[in-house]
């Protein structure tokens, strides 16, 4: 049995001293193009386990499906379009996808799939020349979707001749030493405006042609639906980008026609300023190389924010809200690159402006805590896989930035019992090693903790799952020596049961890009179908672990093979029927044929 699926490569973007989270700003997002990228990512099915859900989506309602095919009428030969798929959009809207934020899917094969909550929907096919080009629509048809039920819809969407805009773009007024970094138009149609904020994904972005700095440019957007639009100049500096949503041009396109629209924007101060400075590690001993940072906290709408930064040499910079922010510097230190940090700064953010903090960090000798960890009252047929401490300052808690840990054991995470010798380029006067029997996988030893108190929370893995104890044991640590604790946590009955085995794979494919796993249905698959979808893909030696709420699954192996287009070719094996009781494991092992 195969499906195809449409899949996502995401770029992971390493970096050896240093973990920085990064937060994309909302102008920065809307004025570079992420805007649409992340709606495209967040449509989905809300109950479907296999789709992109919105982080902010909690709540699992009763889906419909749709589907059927988009096919383009009267287009040249030759022609094949950038994207194509179904959308819709609430019956009140009487406009299908004419609205700003429609539902949708892209076909694969010319075929769609859209989960829809029950009620009534204007749905049409549509197709874009290039990704993110602009949709060019069918004719909508209402549609009505039912819970738990599936309906089958053909759209056709007549080809026509696209149209294209040009011009100028300009920024006015920009204050001396202020630099213009980008240029940038949003356009968008009629029935979908930009409000300021986020634009539609309706909205096609474009940029200064030359891509030159600077406050005057140009700018070209070919590919374009005909109709009615809006386009808004936008621009970047140090302090944030930004689109002005009050100097906009309504302007209508024609098919095979370029028209022009010359854009004018005024230097408008963004939300957001430049913060920027040293960090400097104090009485640090010679070598010293650790990872050095900022951590940034404040408010932004509302909330409670932090964030950070790597300092490269000392140096560093961020983008922040306008408001009041506190600044920490810190240093990272191996091998658990737990954060050490200095004294806060109090900084007053202003809107695009730039602000300069000089942070320093006292180096500290650290001090330790070993000992091992027992599990109180788990089953002899229960094996544990690995245990888990982890170490918080009592000060901050669970949430603290500054918490590490360690794991250990055969199915641990790769860590061991820590050495003097393994904590980086140099040798941080570290405490004594702790005396622990070599066959001991159940110790830990912790060899970079502050002075002060710390919370140590023990945990435990097993087939079912990880468990750490709420329970914290406090200790306190004292510079350049290790205390030695012992540390309990009862046995926690699972409430999921595991199905484990292996995945062979024979026939694999030509270009040997694929990866194999097992996967459990709630109920018996079809060739298109798996409800409440559960996957794990194996480990290099074929052997793959489910956990699974109690209850009747079937399960099969699988192995996804990657093309070179968008796309994936899933083989899958003929399913089992298994039995899961919570705290039961089943052996189940699968071939599959790739070929």
């Amino acid at each position: 049995m195969k499906r195809w699926k449409q899949w996502i490569r995401l770029a992971v973007i390493g970096g050896a001293s240093f973990v920085l989270l990064v937060t994309v700003l909302p102008q920065v997002a809307s004025g570079l193009g992420f805007g649409p990228l992340a709606k495209r990512l967040a449509t989905s099915a809300p109950c479907s386990s296999g789709a992109l859900v919105a982080a902010s989506s909690s709540v699992c309602t009763p889906v419909g499906t749709v589907t059927g095919k988009v096919t383009v009428t009267g287009a040249p030969k030759g022609f094949s379009p950038g994207e194509i798929g179904a959308g819709a959009c609430p019956e009140t809207t009487k406009t299908g996808m004419a609205c700003a934020e429609p539902v949708y899917a892209l076909a694969i094969d010319g075929k769609y799939s859209l989960s829809l909550t029950e009620g009534k929907w204007m749905i049409d096919g549509f197709y874009e020349t290039s990704a993110f080009g602009g949709v060019f629509l069918g004719t909508a048809v209402a549609v009505t979707v039912k819970a738990n039920a599936k309906v089958t819809r053909n759209f056709t969407v007549a080809y026509r001749k696209p149209a294209a805009v040009q011009g100028n773009l300009d920024v006015t007024g920009v204050p001396a030493g202020s630099q213009i970094y980008q240029l940038s138009v949003l356009l968008c149609p009629s029935f979908a405006p930009y409000n300021g904020t986020t634009p539609s994904i309706a909205c096609v972005n474009g940029y200064d042609d030359n891509g030159l700095t600077g406050a005057s440019g140009s700018y070209s957007l070919t590919g374009l639906p005909p109709g009615k639009w809006t386009a808004y100049p936008g621009f970047c500096t140090d302090s944030g980008c930004y689109t002005n949503a009050k100097a906009g041009k309504a302007l209508t396109l024609v098919s095979g026609v370029t028209s022009t629209a010359n854009l004018t924007t005024p230097y408008i101060v963004p939300g957001y300023g430049l913060v920027s400075g040293k960090v400097t590690v104090t009485g640090a001993p010679r070598g010293f190389s650790d990872p050095v940072g900022v951590s940034l906290c404040g408010r932004e709408r509302g909330l409670t924010a932090c964030f950070s930064a790597s300092a490269v040499g000392g140096v560093f910079s961020s983008l922040l809200p306008v408001g009041t922010w506190k600044a920490t510097g810190l240093y990272l230190v191996p091998p658990f690159y737990n954060a050490v940090s200095g004294a806060t700064k109090t900084i007053t953010v202003t809107s695009g402006h730039s602000t300069t903090v000089d942070l320093t960090d006292p180096y500290q000798v650290l001090g330790g805590a070993s000992g091992s960890i027992d599990v109180v009252g788990d089953p002899a047929d229960v094996p544990i896989e690995s245990y888990t401490v982890l170490a918080c300052p009592a000060a901050g808690g669970r949430d603290s930035l500054n918490c590490i840990s360690e794991y250990s054991g055969p199915g641990g995470n790769g860590f061991e019992v820590a050495t003097s010798s393994s904590l980086g380029k140099i040798a941080h006067p570290a405490p004594a090693k702790p005396k622990l029997a070599a066959t001991s996988y159940n110790a830990y030893k912790l060899s970079t903790l502050t002075r002060g108190n710390w919370l140590l929370f023990a945990g435990y893995q097993t087939v079912f799952g990880s468990v750490t104890d709420p329970t914290p044991t406090r200790v306190t640590i004292t510079p350049g020596k290790t205390i030695t604790h012992n540390l309990t946590i009862p046995y926690q009955f699972p409430s999921d049961g595991a199905v484990i085995g292996s995945v062979v794979m024979v026939g694999a494919p030509g270009n040997g890009y694929a990866e194999a796993g097992a996967e459990a249905c709630s109920a018996k698959p079809t060739k298109t179908t798996c409800d409440n979808e559960q996957q794990a893909y194996s480990a290099s030696n074929g052997n793959y672990q489910l956990l699974l709420p109690p209850g009747t699954w079937w399960v099969a192996g699988f192995v996804d093979e990657f093309g070179e287009v968008p796309s994936l070719n899933q083989a899958i094996s003929p399913p089992v029927k298994v039995t899961v009781k919570a705290g039961v494991e089943n052996t189940e092992d699968f071939v599959v044929d790739a070929s």
